[in-house]
């Protein structure tokens, strides 16, 4: 008798289980695909307002790479009559300025790309400096302008141009 009791729960028992199971895996299944998808189209949404953010940023990058690059910036802030020290004073005003007027986009590059932007900034405002140090402070300005380009030639590799490729590199990947 109790053999036969047993034999009748299990014989309920046991479709039971399996069907509970069947089910739980299939939801577990259903489930999962739905997060994907749910995952799919948040990261599609975020990419499509992300995207052109980080365009936009990497193009005010490079623009102010390109505007701190030493013939750019002497073309930029060159005037007649200026003294070396008018000069330097200004291309550090404005490298200053570039700079602090875009620091907010750093949030769109990688931290090794900003790095890449702060070193080339401190170069040049490093190489304007060593270079008007070897000149007299009432000298033309033009002596300090040619001064810059000479000393920046001579760097073995330019941190300017590294930093605009880093940009573009993070715009395609």
């Amino acid at each position: 008798m109790a053999l036969s009791f047993l034999t009748g729960i299990l014989t309920y028992l046991l479709p039971a289980l399996v069907l509970y199971l069947a089910i739980r895996l299939i939801m577990h299944s259903y489930l999962k695909n739905e997060e994907k998808k749910r995952m799919a189209v948040k990261n599609e949404a975020y990419q499509d307002t992300l995207l052109p953010l980080k365009i936009q940023a990497s193009e005010r990058l490079i623009l102010l790479l390109e505007r701190i690059s030493p013939a750019q910036a002497v073309n930029r802030a060159l005037q007649p009559g200026m003294t070396v020290y008018e000069l330097q004073m200004t291309l550090l005003k404005n490298i200053r300025e570039e700079y602090e007027h875009n620091v907010a986009q750093q949030l769109y590059v990688s931290p090794a790309c900003w790095l890449m932007i702060k070193a080339a900034r401190e170069e040049m405002t490093h190489t304007v400096n060593v270079s008007a140090s070897g000149i007299p402070a009432e000298s033309a300005a033009s002596e300090l302008a040619r001064s810059i380009i000479e000393n920046w030639s001579a760097l073995d590799q330019d941190p300017i141009q590294s930093a605009i490729d880093q940009v573009k590199r993070e715009i395609i990947t």
